[in-house]
């Protein structure tokens, strides 16, 4: 009954934002044991300050760095962030095995397939509590543009902005596997950065959601060191990519 209520849940918060991919990655996540309960995760509405406001310094740069992303649209910069932005289990196992240097599938590794779905429900978690307070206008809404993924555009103007998800994933994803891996920490922790980057070149974050971001998944990534249900299930992570 638990497991239910958490799932259902996580599904509520999902459909706020439900695009094509965040809609497909929440029913794989619904069969998903989360690792923990929602009200384990820190609050990130705690910790976290506010986001940068109107003629703040910091608004400055997150505008800057939107128009910088923005100049490579159509570039295979701009593809990739398209890519990043799918959290579907099966494209995110694709999107990681580069930087792993092992392929990610449910049939070759059944235990990472399994952490990356996991991941995902912890990682928004950590991130709800901030996200719903503020619901911050996403930059594409402000300078009326497209991102790199337009059929989601519609979802995410009904989602706050601060802080990214996508990035608290991604932050969380690339720390996991670099634990499990480290011979491959630095392609991994490069991917984790480039992944949040891809938010802000997509148009769907700014700069400041995404460096909140991060901050949120090394916070979740400390509390998944004192569950024991994630750290029997790292080891058997980590012996599958020793294989």
């Amino acid at each position: 009954m638990k497991h239910n209520l958490l799932v259902s849940s996580f599904l509520f918060s999902a459909t706020l934002f439900s695009s094509t991919a965040i809609q497909a990655a929440s029913q794989e996540a619904a069969t998903v044991a989360p690792l923990h309960e929602e009200s384990y995760a820190v609050d990130s509405f705690y910790y976290l300050p506010p986001p940068p406001k109107e003629g703040d310094a910091a608004f400055e740069n997150d505008k800057a760095a939107y128009h910088n992303g923005f100049k490579m649209k159509g570039s295979e910069r701009w593809r990739q962030a398209a890519v990043d932005a799918d959290l579907s289990r099966a494209n995110q196992a694709a999107v990681w095995s580069d930087a792993l240097g092992v392929k990610i599938s449910e049939a070759e590794t059944p235990a990472t397939w399994k952490m990356l779905g996991e991941i995902l429900v912890v990682g928004d978690y950590a991130s709800n509590r901030a996200k719903q307070h503020y619901m911050r206008t996403r930059p594409f809404v402000v300078f009326k543009n497209p991102t790199c993924q337009p059929d989601d555009e519609a979802a995410l103007r009904k989602n706050g902005s601060y802080p990214s998800g996508h990035t608290t994933f991604g932050t969380i994803t690339a720390l996991v596997l670099s634990q499990a891996k480290p011979e491959r920490a630095q392609e991994l922790m490069k991917k984790g950065y480039d992944f949040g980057q891809s938010r802000v070149i997509c148009g769907a974050h700014w700069q400041s959601d995404v460096d909140a971001g991060r901050y949120v998944g090394a916070t979740e990534y400390a509390r998944l060191a004192t569950v024991p249900e994630f750290n029997k299930q790292m080891e058997q992570v980590k012996a599958e990519l020793h294989q």
